[in-house]
């Protein structure tokens, strides 16, 4: 006897992690289905994402450069914007999972460019000020808001990390916020900080000084890492490439 592929029914709403999909066109969707960008901004995990407009995620102006790199790509701009056509209830449940999981590729990358915008980057300002991001662990920045962003637009190979407007220092985020750095991209927080200028406190920064018996230790730059945090400036000679890869 053959075997026959397994489908999902019809019209059936089926559970992948926290998400609820509905295995149909979306005009039969139940109530109990919340839109696919309000579930997953409300994810305990996604709470650096804000809610990307359904217009700018429709748009084809703005998915330029992602359909060579999306599988499943005219699915999951469907699935994230809630437009299911009558072939949904052909896809079984596999090919949900496999849609489902582009879907938050897509929308990552959607994501960095919509947070570039004026409305993206007031939805940002919101959680910035809320510090949503987190705060500077150096003790001389008084718990400062941080900025998420990306060291490369190319999905896959570095986590997000977060950026301190007042020492102008890197650091990593806690391992449960292991978002890929694409999402946010390595313009963010400059096209932010020049949106918003009152938010740039780097004048404000006083590194440390260290003293022994009241005089000062590297006042002319000995140390190449003193100097770049006096400066507010990062180091030329080398970088520290090492400490961001994942």
């Amino acid at each position: 006897m053959s075997q026959t592929k397994k489908r999902a029914t019809p019209g059936r709403v089926i559970k992948i992690g926290l998400f609820k999909i509905f295995n149909g066109p979306c005009q039969g969707c139940p109530i109990v289905v919340q839109p696919w960008i309000k579930q997953f901004c409300s994810h305990p995990l996604n709470s650096w994402y804000v809610e990307v407009d359904l217009d700018y995620a429709n748009d084809w102006f703005n998915h330029y450069g992602m359909k060579e790199t999306i599988d499943y790509f005219d699915e999951a701009l469907e699935l994230i914007c809630d437009t299911h056509s009558d072939k949904w209830a052909d896809y079984d449940e596999k090919i949900i999972t496999e849609i489902q999981q582009q879907a938050i590729r897509l929308y990552g990358l959607l994501h960095s460019r919509w947070i570039l915008q004026g409305k993206g980057l007031a939805q940002m300002k919101e959680k910035f000020e809320k510090g949503v991001f987190g705060h500077c662990p150096r003790y001389s920045c008084n718990d400062q808001n941080l900025l998420p962003f990306g060291q490369t637009v190319q999905p896959n190979h570095h986590s997000a990390k977060l950026y301190c407007p007042q020492c102008c220092d890197i650091y990593r985020p806690s391992d449960s916020f292991l978002i890929d750095g694409a999402h946010f991209g390595p313009a963010f927080p400059h096209v932010f900080l020049t949106e918003y200028p009152q938010f740039n406190t780097a004048e404000k920064f006083q590194p440390y000084q260290p003293k022994i018996f009241g005089y000062n230790v590297y006042e002319k730059g000995n140390s190449r890492l003193f100097y770049a945090h006096a400066t507010n400036k990062p180091p030329t000679e080398s970088s520290d490439e090492d400490s961001f890869e994942d």
